[in-house]
């Protein structure tokens, strides 16, 4: 294995089976967010999705921070605190100050794109808050918590395109540089950023790709840091684990080493093809119905007996693309459908392509009982209608962006996620992110290719 990230995605395979690494996390203080001194602005409802995002099972492991220009309220950086106390009913969260010109300086520094993040009235930054997922997910913290800010960044990025608005996915910064601004912690890592624009902005109208995200950021020439066996590190970093470690050998440290790709596939695929139907609501229709949905945890019950409309298929398949379906760049991912009991559609393996509107059947018929034994907790897969899994070869995609390209995979999965969620939401199913499942089962029960990797899973269902 050349690349770290493939290391790390070998390990994490089996953490469920066998005994956890042992974690050096009980040495690690957890950040203050209290932000003690510094001057508060209410959120009220209408400006934050209502619909938040329904990754991270409950633990909270998103950190956002807004980079304000131009706007109602002074310029300046602020961390979105969604348990602000104030005492006016509709306040939803609330902006704390905590940076001005200097760190907004700072920060425009770490991009290689800016003046997209020099003019842009809001630039988010995610950041994942590792303590609150490590005594769940133990090794494999670090890839669910990229995935979680993919889905808290769907949100936000569906919620501004409701408005008009033009979003940009920037994947690519120097991450420490970010981390300083930001004055985080050893335990929370910047991991993702998004530029919101007017629809009429000149930056906007010109953008090479639309703000669709097709493009990515490689660090492929720094990759020296990373041994054939081993990851060299100062024993001083302030990466505790071997998580974060992976944090480390991705990270951009030199702007002028940080290559940019555009990469597209939208070729059709060996295997019978089935046109998919007609989304059943088109885009502005998703959106405004988007709107009325508040945050929804994962929901544990199995799923009941009940098949699916083919619309309601098509249709959930087909939204994916209203917001950004490769929303950190390079079309890396690729998606499987498998098809247990939806009306009209042969149960199989299929390949889709959105750009094609099309899936292409793969294999025949999968035994439900035999896949839902195939995860930790198989009564909660069993009756599901079809499942969305997304994989990648991982040494393809390192080839291509580095040992970048393992974030931008997941917070892609993310996305996905949770544009499944919402359109399930919309048609009175339930959508979920199964994280405890046996990796090497599940690909050879589809007749998953053996050089590709499962990066997520989805479930569809009525529960």
């Amino acid at each position: 294995m050349r690349f770290f990230s493939e290391k790390y995605h070998h390990s994490i395979r089996y953490v469920r089976k066998e005994k956890p690494v042992d974690l050096s996390w009980e040495s690690q203080k957890t950040g203050d967010r209290r932000y003690k001194g510094c001057n508060r602005i209410d959120l009220h409802q209408g400006e934050v999705p209502p619909f938040g995002y329904v990754s991270g099972d409950g633990l909270a492991p998103v950190g956002v921070y807004v980079v304000v220009r131009g706007r109602s309220i002074p310029d300046g950086v602020y961390a979105y605190d969604p348990d602000g106390y104030s005492s006016a009913p509709d306040v939803v969260g609330q902006l704390v100050r905590i940076g001005g010109k200097e760190e907004t300086k700072k920060i425009v520094s770490a991009f290689p794109d800016r003046e997209v993040v020099e003019e842009s009235p809001l630039l988010y930054i995610f950041t994942g808050q590792m303590e609150s997922s490590v005594w769940r997910f133990r090794e494999a913290a670090y890839a669910q918590v990229l995935q979680d800010v993919g889905a808290c960044a769907t949100s936000v990025l569906l919620h501004q395109k409701s408005k008009g608005a033009k979003v940009f996915a920037l994947g690519g910064f120097v991450d420490d540089e970010l981390a300083v601004a930001l004055n985080l912690s050893a335990t929370e890592l910047p991991l993702a950023a998004l530029a919101v624009f007017p629809e009429y902005s000149e930056t906007a109208f010109n953008s090479v790709d639309e703000g669709v995200g097709e493009t990515a950021y490689s660090n492929r020439s720094e990759m020296e840091c990373v041994a054939e066996n081993s990851v060299l590190y100062d024993a001083s970093s302030r990466y505790p684990s071997q998580f974060m470690l992976q944090n480390r050998a991705e990270s951009i440290v030199d702007l002028s080493k940080c290559i940019r790709i555009r990469r597209l596939s939208a070729q059709a695929l060996p295997g019978d093809e089935f046109p998919l139907t007609p989304a059943r609501f088109d885009t502005p229709q998703y959106l405004k119905m988007a709107s009325d949905f508040v945050s929804d945890f994962r929901d544990y019950r199995p799923f009941k007996k009940v098949g699916l409309d083919l619309d309601d298929f098509s249709g959930m398949l087909r939204w994916l693309e209203v917001g950004q379906i490769n929303l950190f760049g390079a079309g890396l991912l690729k998606i499987w459908v498998v098809a247990f009991d939806v009306m009209f559609v042969f149960p199989g393996v299929y390949r889709y392509v959105p750009v094609r509107k099309s899936i292409y059947m793969q294999s025949g018929e999968v035994n439900i009982k035999k896949f839902a034994k195939c995860h930790a907790v198989p009564e909660e897969a069993e009756n599901a209608g079809f499942a969305v899994i997304l994989t990648a070869d991982l040494n393809e995609s390192c080839n291509l962006l580095g040992e970048r390209a393992y974030r931008y995979m997941n917070l892609n999965a993310g996305y996905v996620l949770q544009s499944m969620h919402l359109s399930s939401e919309m048609l009175q199913r339930k959508a979920r992110g199964e994280r405890f499942f046996y990796h090497d089962e599940l690909r050879a029960l589809c007749g998953i290719p053996e050089g590709e990797s499962i990066v997520a899973e989805i479930l569809v269902g009525k529960v």
